[in-house]
């Protein structure tokens, strides 16, 4: 027994890699050594809640090779995340993690875009009327058309309606160092439409805040902060038709951008009660590179 427990040692102890990460083990006193790559090819395929809370905390080999981007790397690809197609000198901070914990790049940024989660992530400043609707399908419209993703949608009233949402940029896994680029854009967008038998009135505005816009007192104003904006005004008449619009608009200068309000409301024409008025489904921002 002892002659093969030194036999094993020695084969150990011939393979150990100078970046190795070492392991004592009490009972038998074997110095087992697993080497940087076969440890992250290992350590890759461990839920990323328990690399971020757990993992991390056994050594600072572990903590180092978590801490670094070639496990997230792994990870990203395996789960095909989109990465972009970008070669940087030095890579941005935890790059291939945010990549992997938030899939920043070419995806819808804005939550509950359809309404299927009621009015959860939204904030409402104006509920007029009988208030903001989420309706499964469109109460007398068109259906959503197939390529916006789901049927349901925000039905306005007779006043007001007005909600936002602000996508914080950099909290969603978006680096700064990618926003830099001369290539990089925003795109935006959303569909809406008017009922059948009702007049209405729908308003969207997109603006780009710097990094200011969350520091700031409560008496400083969106505008204080604006680096570009977009706004797209559209009536229905009554009789007129009940097809769905898409509105889109792609910000080109967005170096300086940290957060994205956006920003639609609506109304019906004719003071009707119930939910008349404009609605909205499928709004989107994406990081475009």
């Amino acid at each position: 027994m002892g002659a093969k427990l030194s036999s094993f040692q020695r084969e150990i102890s011939s393979t150990r890699h100078d970046d190795s990460s070492d392991f004592i083990d009490e009972i038998s006193g074997l110095d087992i050594s697993i080497i940087d790559e076969s440890l992250i090819d290992i350590l890759s395929f461990v839920p990323a809640d328990n690399l971020i809370k757990n993992c991390r905390l056994v050594c600072k080999d572990w903590k180092d090779i978590i801490d670094g981007h070639s496990i997230w790397k792994i990870k990203c690809k395996r789960e095909k995340k989109c990465i972009p197609a970008i070669s940087f000198e030095t890579l941005p901070s935890d790059y291939y993690k945010k990549i992997y914990l938030w899939n920043p790049y070419g995806r819808n940024l804005i939550q509950n875009p359809y309404g299927e989660e009621g009015l959860e992530k939204w904030t409402i400043t104006r509920n007029g009327g009988d208030g903001f609707l989420v309706e499964n399908p469109p109460a007398g419209a068109d259906p959503v058309p197939p390529e916006v993703g789901s049927q349901c949608c925000f039905a306005t009233a007779c006043m007001p309606c007005v909600k936002f949402q602000v996508v914080n940029l950099l909290a969603m896994g978006v680096s700064e160092e990618i926003l830099q680029l001369k290539t990089t854009k925003i795109q935006v967008g959303e569909w809406f439409c008017a009922r059948f038998d009702c007049a209405s009135e729908y308003k969207l505005y997109i603006a780009l805040l710097d990094e200011k816009y969350r520091q700031v007192d409560e008496d400083s104003t969106i505008e204080n902060h604006q680096i570009d904006h977009f706004e797209h005004f559209f009536t229905e008449m009554q009789w007129a038709g009940s097809m769905w619009h898409s509105t889109t608009h792609t910000f080109e200068n967005v170096a300086k951008a940290r957060y994205v309000f956006f920003c639609h409301s609506g109304k019906d024409c004719q003071f009707w009660a119930g939910n008349y008025g404009a609605k909205m489904t499928g709004a989107f921002v994406k990081i475009i590179i």
